[in-house]
């Protein structure tokens, strides 16, 4: 802050500046030299490293006491990185105490106490690693005691830190993950062999990590390792646990497999993953095929043959075709349950019908390496037809069979069971037995128009929005007409009230601002009596600030509700200010909902040692009294700066030149560079005879506002 004489370094250090306390109360203390204490850290692995996700990094630092540090605490202020987040401090013997984000966030301080001339015990810090990283030198600092504004570096002097540097987490596109089925192609339940490979090439050794070939669909039956110990069977995936991969090297998971029997043949798509190491892959997929049946023969009736032969059918046709491929006729891919047979014989077919099993023949006329079944139904009803192969692969064909006299329906379910009045019209999807093609769906017993029959336990209905307009309940029945016929057993339809309007069923906080409020705002769609329309998964939800602040939410300030709720999160306002409200509005519109009032307060100013004060010997002069502050790198648009007397704790406002109780930050003038100045000039020098003052810096840069880390006290002559 002045020019003067150099001093030789035992008056230098002499007449070391006083710091306050970071509590802000002043007391003097001992600035530590920097032979006081020599002190060393190890950082463990070194850089340059790639690391696992969430592996550990140490951190061993030993100290000797070669000079008396009388009665203070001594304290080591490791400042880390943002991506590390702090495991323990633990010393050897214990007796070290060390506290995660002090006296700033992002700093572990660890208090060896008062400390005797000679070596201390080890200290190691242990951090979990969350995202790539750099360590350095000035990370660590000893400070004799809290207000010791002059802290011993670990980057300069006779201290060290080894192994600074990045820290690389893995990551996806550090590797090649590649998969190969054999065959690419296969029948439900046939044996395939999937060959997945991940290839390391992010320069470094991973390690010890857990891999997942990840088959949905399949079971997996037996699983080889490269690299690693294979996980157990009959799960549909195939792990590899504890698998290390040197730089370049691959490693190969092999799962002998079988598709698992589904309802329409679904195909696996595989994925390849390692969480450690950040790999998440797609590999190519395997196709999964059901055998077709095809129905060859006329219109089903009472009396009259039924033929259904394998076949390649594309799709689902009621009453006629069941999707699938045809037969192969390749022992490996397709093989009769019962008869183990490439082409399937009458021994894989079973036909159920009204009154349970029935006799088949196999059937003539099927395709060149196709096979089937005919059978002549007695009464009428539904007929089922299931091709069995690969010891659990099926396919289902259900033929409905009409003649003689309609049976009594028999409605077990509907889907939906409910809507929202004033929706809109709905398909309805009904479920039992005993359908057939004359089925009429009436609607509190009036029959709907539009009715689809899909099978005899399958029918759908569309339910028009007029009937749909009002808060209510409807039976629902299925009728067969004569001869014979009858109507189901109702099933009961809700309508419930339409929504009307929002409200926030949760408040929002109140918060800092640049920080998510205290409580994240939740509003619900409801009905004009107040009660949440669950039903509703549509209405998007958009929220707005009051005044002319900033909102901002995670994922947005727009969110579709789910069953009428929309809970936002990571919701910010900037600035601060009081009595802030949200207002939230819809699509579709309803009556919008304003928040209860919530205050943000500003954010602390962020600490920083780029805010310094050149080094002062000795009292100052009022004839020469001009503060300086050196802004480092910040380049900040404005830097202030308090002055407080030591004896009445009052502030100095050189704006009128005159001391105050409360606080004030006088603005300095940049002096050129990163150098700014505050002069007394004139009468106001004489406000500062015989005074001790504290400083403490503040500083704008980057809409960031930042307070120096320490601050210095003064003596005026």
């Amino acid at each position: 802050m002045f020019a003067r004489r150099r001093l030789p370094v035992p008056a230098l250090a002499a007449a070391a500046l006083l710091l306050v306390l970071l509590g802000g109360i002043s007391r003097p203390a001992r600035a530590l030299a920097e032979d006081d204490v020599t002190f060393a850290v190890v950082q463990s692995p070194a850089s340059p490293a790639t690391v696992q996700v969430g592996s550990h990094v140490t951190f061993a630092v030993t100290a000797t006491v070669n000079n008396s540090l009388g009665v203070l605490p001594l304290l080591l202020d490791f400042d880390y990185p943002a991506g590390l987040t702090f495991v323990s401090g633990i010393s050897s013997p214990p007796g070290v105490a060390c506290i995660d984000n002090s006296p700033a966030p992002g700093i572990v301080r660890c208090n060896y106490g008062p400390v005797p001339v000679g070596s201390l015990v080890p200290l190691t810090l242990t951090f979990s690693v969350q995202s790539s990283v750099t360590t350095a030198a000035g990370q660590a600092v000893m400070r004799a005691g809290v207000s010791d504004g002059a802290p011993d570096s670990a980057a300069d002097g006779a201290d060290a830190f080894t192994g600074a540097g990045a820290l690389t987490v893995f990551d996806g596109a550090m590797f090649t993950a590649n998969g190969t089925p054999s065959p690419a192609a296969a029948f439900e339940r046939a044996a395939v062999t999937y060959t997945a490979t991940l290839t390391n090439n992010s320069g470094a050794a991973t390690g010890t990590f857990d891999a997942s070939l990840q088959l949905p669909g399949a079971v997996v039956q037996s699983i080889t390792c490269s690299s690693g110990t294979p996980g157990p069977v009959g799960f549909a995936q195939a792990n590899c646990a504890g698998a290390n991969l040197p730089n370049s090297a691959t490693l190969t998971i092999t799962a002998d497999l079988l598709p698992q029997d589904t309802a329409g043949g679904d195909d696996i798509a595989p994925r390849l993953v390692a969480a450690a190491l950040g790999v998440d892959a797609a590999l190519p997929g395997i196709t999964v095929h059901e055998v077709g049946l095809q129905r060859t023969s006329g219109a089903p009736a009472v009396g009259s043959p039924v033929i259904v032969c394998t076949a390649a059918v594309a799709s689902d046709v009621a009453n006629a075709a069941a999707a699938g491929a045809a037969q192969p006729n390749d022992l490996a891919r397709m093989k009769g349950t019962n008869s183990a047979q490439a082409v399937l014989q009458l021994s894989d077919f079973t036909v159920t019908g009204p009154a349970g099993s029935v006799t088949a023949a196999a059937a003539s006329g099927c395709g060149a390496n196709q096979s089937g079944v005919t059978f002549t139904p007695a009464a009428p009803g539904t007929y089922t037809i299931t091709a069995r192969y690969n010891t659990g692969g099926t396919n289902v064909l259900a033929i409905d069979v009409a003649g003689g006299s309609n049976p009594v329906p028999a409605l077990a379910a509907i889907a939906p069971t409910s809507a929202v009045a004033g929706s809109g019209a709905l398909t309805l999807t009904l479920t039992g037995s005993n359908f057939i093609a004359a089925s009429e769906v009436r609607w509190n017993g009036s029959p709907l128009a539009a009715v689809t029959y899909v099978s005899s336990t399958s029918l759908t209905a569309t339910v028009p929005a007029g009937l749909l307009a009002a808060p209510g309940t409807a039976s629902v029945t299925v009728h067969n007409p004569a001869p014979g016929g009858g109507t189901s057993s109702p099933q009961v339809f809700t309508i419930s009230a339409g929504a009307a309007k929002l409200a926030f069923t949760t408040q929002p906080g109140n918060g800092t601002a640049g920080s998510p409020l205290s409580v994240q705002p939740v509003v619900a769609v409801q009905t004009s009596a107040g009660a949440t329309v669950t039903s509703d998964n549509t209405t998007v939800v958009t929220l707005a600030v009051s005044g002319s602040a900033t909102l901002t939410c995670t994922g947005g300030l727009s969110k579709t509700v789910t069953a009428g709720v929309a809970a936002f999160t990571g919701c910010t306002v900037t600035p601060a200010g009081t009595g802030y409200t949200l207002t939230a509005t819809s699509s579709p519109a309803l009556t919008p909902a304003t928040s209860a009032p919530f205050n943000v307060t500003a954010a602390p100013p962020t600490s920083t040692s780029q805010l310094a004060f050149p080094a002062v010997t000795g009292p100052v002069p009022r004839s020469r009294l001009t503060f300086q502050v050196d802004s480092g790198t910040l380049n900040p648009s404005e830097v202030r700066l308090t002055i407080r007397r030591g004896s009445d704790n009052k502030y100095w406002n050189a704006a009128s030149a005159a001391w105050q109780t409360d606080p004030v930050q006088n603005v300095m003038t940049s002096a050129g560079g990163s150098s700014w100045q505050l002069a007394v000039t004139g009468v106001a020098r004489r406000s500062f005879l015989a005074t001790t003052v504290t400083i403490e810096a503040f500083a704008t840069a980057g809409g960031t506002e930042y307070r120096s880390a320490a601050t210095a006290t003064l003596t005026i002559r």
